[in-house]
């Protein structure tokens, strides 16, 4: 025979109950720490108080009160029993629990938190019990924002109970409860026939129908092929009505629609409306982005916004067209597929920029006020309501003004007519076209290598010097062509507003330079004066040598 320790022969003696069970007992004290429970035994019990706080947090025991515990473990010769009233509570939760889930009936489960695929739930009475509720099991469909059933009771049942934990799902009762009403009346209800019902309720993007135990939806854009501003307008609560099943999806959302019992009005709207035809109709609604036309009942155009004037500034389509009014637009577009039509207001009467294009040719020469300075250019009112721009590059012939510096908004001013593109709505206007191109002349008047023209110094750079010529024409003279001696520092020998005398020796277009030699002008009066030296003297009497010296017999032998 095993022989037993000293713990076993003690709890034998003193008849411990068996650990496990549940005993009902009476709280004798509490102190900071633990509840003295009398459980029937010589000896009292001790169980610790947290096990006493509500979920709400607040203590719940008092001298005096019943309380069903469980023995845990016996503390030794000189110890009390340790109880333990959380397990008794778990163990009660736990009967209760499976209860519910072998019946198939519904619990009540408080949402707690979030988690990742699904919510935890608390569905215990009088402790916590966590069970997870998937997010395929919350609704019939999926729900995107979860954190919104947080703090939510919401009616479950349970689905899964095991040691691994609790799972329980609400859209398993939710689908019990539409099958239910489904079998009553689906049956008879078929896609495409009409059923009949009673309007139960009406919201601004729609209206439900009571078919008789299952609930029909019908959609705002299928009350009629007309304009609806709100349901309230076409039906009314209570009212008894027919509509066409539109669908019944399987989830048992039965669509519906009111205006297919009648025939559809954009059938043969292709036809009636074709491109360029003028037509007449109602402006029924307006928005930022144009205006809404009812043709005919159902079938509606759009202004578009850009289409609405030529010319006439608004910040809104209102200010121009009024709800109501009678208008004439042209049809631009017939999308029978997209229910679509696209009008135009403006183009009732003929493009003012065509009208301006054919009155002004290229070279027209008006008069017009100016509306805007940018350093873009000058913005000028040629007539009402049409303003061209004349860019800077086209002020003047001679290098580059800004414009602001220049000119004001309120001057008239007298412009050419460059270009008129109709199709983007621009006018292309010109100052310098009003005078002839000074670099034309230049071309043909100044010759290379014989030319010799005179300038005022206005800039100096390393590279070189630019000279302001005759008629604004600008002139420029490299370090290299400024005298013999070879590149030095410029700004040292000159200074702005010198005066200096060069030679022509080539154009570049592009910059609408000339480009000066200051050192082969130079040589030229070498040559000239050698020249006039030698006819004077004559070539047989006299030496060269004699009459110039050495230096004349070098730059001799360089010419």
């Amino acid at each position: 025979m095993e022989q037993k320790n000293f713990s076993q022969l003690l709890e034998e003696s003193l008849n411990v109950p068996d650990r496990g069970n549940i005993f009902k007992g009476k709280v004798v004290r509490v102190d900071g720490e633990e509840v003295f429970i009398d459980f029937g035994f010589k000896s009292e019990g001790i169980a610790p108080i947290v096990e006493f706080y509500g979920k709400n947090g607040s203590l719940k025991v008092n001298v005096g009160d019943e309380v069903e515990v469980i023995l845990e473990r016996w503390r030794g010769e000189e110890g009390l029993p340790t109880l333990s009233k959380r397990r008794a509570d778990l163990f009660k939760e736990s009967e209760r629990l499976e209860r519910l889930f072998n019946g198939g009936k519904l619990l009540n489960s408080r949402i707690v938190e979030k988690v990742k695929g699904g919510l935890i739930a608390d569905v215990g009475e009088d402790i916590e019990m966590r069970a997870f509720l998937p997010s395929s099991q919350i609704d019939l469909k999926p729900q995107g924002d979860l954190d919104r059933y947080i703090g939510k009771t919401l009616e479950a049942k349970i689905i899964k109970l095991s040691n691994e934990g609790i799972v329980i799902s609400r859209r398993a009762y939710l689908e019990e409860q539409r099958e239910i009403q489904r079998k009553r009346v689906l049956s008879s209800i078929k896609e495409g026939k009409p059923v009949s019902g009673k309007v139960i309720k009406i919201i601004d993007h729609g209206v439900i129908v009571d078919l008789g135990g299952v609930e029909g939806f019908i959609p705002i854009s299928e009350l009629s092929w007309g304009r609806v501003k709100h349901p309230s307008d076409v039906v009314s609560v209570n009212e008894e009505i027919k509509a066409s099943v539109l669908s019944i999806d399987e989830e048992g959302k039965i669509s519906l629609s009111l205006k297919q019992m009648k025939p559809d009005p954009w059938k043969f709207a292709d036809i009636k409306y074709k491109p360029g035809k003028k037509i007449r109709g109602k402006a029924v609604s307006t928005t930022d982005f144009g205006v809404f036309v009812e043709l005919e009942h159902g079938v509606e155009g759009l202004v578009h916004i850009s289409e609405i004037t030529w010319t006439k500034r608004f910040r809104h389509p209102k200010e121009v067209v009024h709800v109501g009014s009678r208008i004439e637009a042209v049809v631009l577009e017939t999308d029978v597929e997209k229910r679509r039509i696209a009008l135009s207001l403006r183009r009732i009467e003929p493009s003012p920029w065509e009208i301006f294009k054919e009155k002004n040719p290229s070279g027209t020469r008006l008069k017009g006020k100016i509306k805007n300075v940018t350093s873009k250019g000058i913005f000028v009112e040629v007539q009402e309501d049409l303003v061209g721009l004349v860019h800077s590059s086209d002020i003047s012939w001679i290098g580059r003004i800004n414009p602001p510096d220049a000119f004001s908004a309120g001057d008239e001013i007298e412009v050419s007519v460059i270009d008129v593109d109709v199709r983007n709505q621009r006018i292309k206007l010109g100052i310098k076209q009003l005078t002839k191109d000074p670099w034309e002349d230049a071309l043909g008047i100044y010759k290379p290598e014989e030319t010799v023209l005179s300038g005022k110094v206005i800039d100096i750079k390393e590279a070189g010097i630019t000279l302001e010529l005759d008629n604004g024409l600008q002139g420029f003279i490299r370090a290299r062509e400024f005298d013999r001696e070879g590149i030095r520092e410029l700004a040292k020998e000159i200074k702005v507003g010198d005066e200096i005398t060069a030679q022509v020796i080539g154009f570049e277009k592009t910059k609408r330079q000339i480009n000066l030699s200051k050192r082969r002008y130079e040589e030229r009066l070498e040559k000239e004066r050698v020249s006039s030296i030698l006819s004077s003297q004559g070539e047989g009497s006299v030496k060269l040598g004699d009459v110039l010296g050495d230096k004349l017999k070098s730059l001799i032998k360089e010419v």
